[in-house]
């Protein structure tokens, strides 16, 4: 992932996060000059799907593998974390499809990670969800482990956000977050996640400023992605992105003498948004000659305005297997993109199964 440039450190902030795995905990504290770090496939970065059912029926879902069985259990999810960790993986982010439906298997996943955290300081881990389905316990249960963030799926005020994920779903979200509250140090993992298609491409503003009401002050945005089971009506094209993300850039989207400590992270992916990564290049939104990088290898640029900044992530490479990886919640190794078809296990994209192979074997490799 990549971000716009300054020159000035990020030690002002608390940590963010980008990757594969969502907002993943990304840019940490600790970052030099991209030109002193040539290594960019230092850490691995973990994507896995825990289940593949969701309550909602979201208009802009990319999901089109089908199989709802098989999952993976708990021991071997375990010994699969376990592996990796010994390889060297740093990040684990729960991302779908979503993790409250199988909240004990998440929770003791959780657990899990938060003990080899405590032994490896640099661990990090999370989950990507609709919050629609939180509560009180679980809210409590959350603040025990401390994940490094809570993604949260938001897209746009609540005509835009029902509009793509189901009537009454913008409240029910908003209220669950308001029980966060009660949590100070936990409401500040949670990171907004805004899929910006043609439906929502206006209404930036008016939903940040409603989000910042609710006490969220971190947002990460990324494009809408056309997929085979996709929503027409929701395609926008890279120029408008483009425009978008350059107006976000220089101030002319959020007027930022109304905010502080804002983190607003535009997020790169090489296997869907390399043209408009290109595209920003080209436009010297991303500066190449002013990036950083950060201890787990995630590439920036960044734009300060007070104590509020932006963040562009800039992959310059295709590091899925190398660094990033998704598992599926029934232990296919894959990139992202695969997951977009019905046919994922029988595609190109998918390397092995866990149920077959050691993860180490999978990856042998690509190592």
């Amino acid at each position: 992932m990549g971000f716009s440039g300054s020159n000035g450190g990020i030690s002002n902030h608390k940590k963010m996060a980008i990757g594969f795995s969502g907002s993943c905990g990304g840019v940490s504290n600790s970052h030099t000059s991209l030109s002193t770090k040539q290594n960019l496939l230092e850490e691995l970065d973990i994507s896995y799907f825990i289940n593949n059912i969701c309550n909602l029926k979201c208009r802009h879902c990319y999901v089109g593998y089908n199989n709802k069985n098989d999952e993976l259990s708990i021991k071997e999810w375990k010994n699969v974390f376990g592996e990796l960790i010994d390889m060297g993986a740093l990040t684990f982010g729960n991302v779908g499809k979503e993790p409250l439906l199988s909240w004990d298997k998440t929770k003791e996943l959780l657990y899990f990670l938060a003990e080899k955290r405590e032994k490896i300081s640099k661990l990090r881990f999370g989950i990507v969800t609709n919050a629609t389905l939180m509560n009180k316990k679980i809210i409590k249960e959350l603040a025990e482990i401390m994940p490094n963030y809570i993604d949260i799926s938001l897209d746009g005020t609540k005509e835009k956000h029902d509009y793509i994920r189901g009537k009454g779903n913008f409240e029910k979200t908003i209220n669950n977050i308001k029980l966060m509250h009660e949590y100070p140090r936990l409401l500040e993992k949670v990171f907004i996640i805004h899929t910006l298609n043609n439906h929502n491409k206006e209404n930036l503003p008016e939903f940040f400023k409603t989000s910042y009401g609710f006490g969220l002050k971190n947002l990460l945005i990324s494009p809408y992605i056309p997929t085979p089971k996709g929503n027409g009506e929701l395609n926008i094209s890279d120029e408008k992105i483009v425009e978008i993300y350059q107006k976000i850039a220089n101030g002319r989207i959020f007027d930022f003498n109304k905010f502080n400590d804002l983190e607003i992270i535009i997020k790169n992916d090489y296997d869907t948004t390399k043209s408009i990564m290109d595209k920003l290049v080209e436009k010297e939104t991303i500066d190449l000659k002013n990036l950083f990088i950060d201890e787990y290898g995630v590439i920036f640029n960044k734009y300060e305005y007070g104590t509020n900044r932006v963040i562009i992530n800039y992959l310059p490479i295709n590091d899925v297997f190398t660094k990033q990886i998704r598992i599926s919640h029934d232990g296919y190794v894959s990139n992202c993109y695969a997951q977009f078809f019905e046919n994922y296990p029988e595609r190109k994209e998918v390397i092995g199964n866990v149920k077959e192979k050691s993860i180490s074997e999978i990856l042998k490799s690509f190592r």
